[in-house]
């Protein structure tokens, strides 16, 4: 089969759950003997050369051609993100060709790169991989400043994903999850991790006790992410509270206007930054020690459609405590290869924090190894990309959904030429409240 991935990363340009996913398994498609293809479309990162890996060919959408799109969508121009994410999934569309010489395209939730796919008639059978979308994202973490554009990209989303020709999530919950919300199936297909090279990962029982007794978290600082959670379950904990080392960049957080990791400072002052040690984002082998090193993995998330650094953290022959807000919560039989724990519920992961601690080396050996035996098992490459290539083929079997996108689907998400402002919706407002925000406005970017 020719097979093309339009997706927002690939390694080594990527950083995110995304690239490490299709990283997984693309490479054994190709020993499976498949035609792999990657194009690279993001809106918002920045342009590289192609190059082939592993027979897998990766090119990247040119930032020019993003720029060329744009236009076609000023009567987005009061929503940039949404602009320039359609821009950025049309820009992709022409740069392939319509992807006329593939069998069957896969593409993701996120960033919209999914539209052209769905509403062209003309498009291979494609299938739509459900990692986490814009929409969904902004529905846990809702931005004050874009709750219209927020809401639109939900529309948009649910709009084309009730039409696309197949549905696939890595998690059974996320799984679960649209198929209430637009009444489709959705399959559920395992992500694929191979264990590190060295397997042998797991310490002694002499040794396991001298870890520094921290566990680590691997994610953004962001607010479903459970930071929060962290520090109250820490608080409950008192002076046996272990400490952590948080991974990973800050974000904005939307209930506060500031940076998340700034609030939970205002918030938690003798824990975060103190008992909660922050280094920002590392190298992804810097962040594989870490989690070789820490005595366990902490996963908080309110939600997560999988979470990679809970299989990874398993796979390094971490304990993993998991919340079962995140998907990857799928793996753990708790007391078994990790610990599980209700989601957004302190309580229960300050409980959960002290049967960690309270581990033997030898229950703590037995469990790492069950981990690792998880990962092994369940999520082995070359039996996920079988997996995989049964779902192609069936997809290219079935070929194109029955049921055309709506005709306003498409006139909404496809581009246009357009003549008029695209501020002229700013006529309809009162004059006063304009002036004040555009003073106000002024004075922001003056004190910075």
């Amino acid at each position: 089969m020719r097979l093309l991935f339009t997706i927002p990363e690939y390694p080594p340009h990527s950083g995110g759950g995304i690239g490490t996913f299709y990283a997984q398994f693309l490479p054994q498609l190709v020993t499976q003997g498949h035609e792999v293809t990657v194009l690279v479309a993001n809106p918002f990162s920045g342009e590289f050369e192609g190059y082939s890996e592993a027979g897998v060919t990766v090119s990247c959408v040119p930032k020019g051609a993003i720029a060329a799109q744009m236009s076609a969508f000023a009567h987005y121009a009061s929503l940039p993100e949404l602009q320039r994410s359609l821009a950025t999934a049309w820009a992709a569309w022409e740069f392939i060709k319509g992807g006329q010489k593939f069998d069957a395209v896969e593409t993701t939730d996120w960033g919209l790169t999914f539209v052209p796919w769905i509403v062209s008639p003309e498009a291979p059978p494609t299938v739509i991989q459900l990692h986490g979308s814009m929409g969904q994202i902004d529905f846990y973490d809702p931005q004050l400043d874009k709750p219209v554009q927020g809401r639109l990209i939900r529309l948009i989303e649910t709009g084309c994903f009730a039409v696309a020709d197949a549905l696939q999530s890595n998690s059974p919950s996320n799984a679960h999850y649209w198929q209430a919300l637009i009444h489709r199936e959705v399959d559920y297909l395992p992500p694929a991790l191979a264990l590190p090279h060295a397997e042998n990962l797991i310490e002694s029982d002499s040794n396991t006790g001298a870890k520094s007794g921290a566990g680590v978290v691997v994610g953004r600082i962001q607010h479903w992410k459970g930071p929060a959670v962290l520090c109250e379950a820490l608080q409950l904990l008192g002076d046996r509270a272990p400490g952590m080392v948080w991974i990973g960049r800050d974000t904005v957080y939307g209930q506060s206007g500031t940076f998340m990791s700034d609030w939970l400072a205002q918030q938690y002052p003798n824990l975060w930054r103190k008992k909660v040690q922050c280094v920002g984002t590392l190298s992804p082998q810097e962040t594989r020690r870490h989690q070789r090193e820490a005595a366990f993995t902490v996963v908080p998330s309110l939600w997560d459609v999988f979470n990679f650094t809970s299989a990874e953290g398993m796979a390094c022959g971490q304990i993993v405590l998991c919340s079962e807000g995140a998907g990857a919560t799928a793996l753990i039989e708790s007391g078994v290869n990790g610990f599980r724990f209700a989601a957004n519920d302190p309580q229960a992961l300050a409980e959960t924090l002290e049967r960690c601690l309270a581990l033997s080396p030898a229950e703590r050996t037995k469990m790492q190894q069950a981990a690792q035996d998880t990962i092994r098992t369940l999520l082995d490459p070359e039996r996920v990309a079988y997996q995989r290539s049964e779902a192609y083929a069936k997809l290219m079997h079935h070929g194109r959904w029955q049921t055309p996108p709506q005709e306003w689907l498409r006139e909404a998400t496809t581009p246009r030429p357009f003549s008029g402002n695209p501020l002229a919706f700013l006529d309809a407002l009162p004059l006063q409240p304009l002036v004040r925000y555009v003073f106000r406005r002024s004075l922001k970017k003056l004190w910075r």
